[in-house]
């Protein structure tokens, strides 16, 4: 079957428009059937170029085509137990329905709203669950390339010796820097500053409990690190870091809370409402 831009635009229209109309029959296997609305939904955003739609069509037309012929092999073979599969189909069909209710109910019911005296709580009674495995540090990082102006002046002030340095590499930062991080508010893992730094041959432990300052030249660039602060590993973790966590584990908490509550509430008003009918 040749897919057309007229025929595309077809479906662009049956997909904006809606209705009962089915628009063309694109494929049939046996006495399955498909139709341009069968694929609608897929073309409802209009940032498909033509040619991506084309190409999209024919895939979703051909998947369909073959999943047709495998389904009704299954449905033919012996073996399948189609008694079995209907009790599936409808066991999912159920939990998505359940699922949905309960995802729009606590929508609508769930209280989002936690404050820092539930969050500090949850911190004292769970400390044992915030134990670090590795450093925690706050550091100046940056990465300048070698041919930069001013290295002597930069190699100075990245040490903060004194209050002005911090602007001073600031400024240069917005410059020269291929890359740069500061942050005094928030700790970030060590290893993960690894990742964008290229140090060899160190004792972490050592390197980071003397707060360290290094400057050092690979592959074309300067590297200047300054370890500031830093917590060390197998002690527990600050709650400033793990607080979208505690947040993350309160809300949750309350999700499942508010989900078992509303099951039990529109259960309890179906008996209450004598909804049900229950034979011997």
């Amino acid at each position: 079957m040749r897919i057309t831009t007229a025929f595309i635009l077809i479906l662009l229209f049956v997909s904006c428009s809606g209705g009962d109309d089915k628009g063309e029959l694109l494929a049939k296997v046996g006495d399955a059937e498909l139709y341009q609305s069968d694929l609608a939904h897929y073309f409802a955003k209009d940032d498909f170029s033509i040619d991506d739609s084309i190409a999209l069509l024919n895939e979703l037309r051909d998947n369909w085509i073959n999943d047709q012929i495998l389904v009704n092999e299954a449905a033919s073979s012996e073996g399948v137990e189609m008694d079995e599969i209907e009790r599936k189909v409808n066991q999912y069909k159920n939990d998505l329905l359940i699922h949905d209710l309960l995802k729009t109910k606590v929508y609508e019911n769930l209280d989002t709203v936690i404050t820092d005296g539930e969050i500090q709580t949850y911190y004292n009674q769970h400390i044992d669950e915030f134990q670090l495995n590795d450093y925690l540090v706050k550091v100046l990082y940056l990465k300048v390339s070698e041919d930069a102006p001013d290295i002597d002046k930069i190699t100075s002030a990245y040490k903060l010796r004194k209050p002005e340095h911090i602007e001073e590499i600031e400024i240069f930062a917005k410059i020269y820097a291929s890359n740069f991080y500061y942050d005094m508010e928030n700790w970030i893992y060590f290893d993960d500053l690894l990742k964008e730094v290229p140090l060899h041959d160190i004792n972490k432990d050592k390197f980071i409990i003397n707060k360290s300052k290094i400057r050092f030249q690979e592959n074309g660039y300067y590297y200047f690190l300054n370890v500031m602060d830093y917590k060390l590993k197998n002690t527990a973790s600050p709650l400033s870091f793990e607080k979208d966590k505690i947040k993350e584990r309160i809300l949750s908490m309350r999700t499942k809370k508010l989900e078992q509550s509303l099951k039990e509430e529109m259960i309890n008003n179906a008996y209450n409402n004598d909804e049900i009918e229950i034979y011997n």
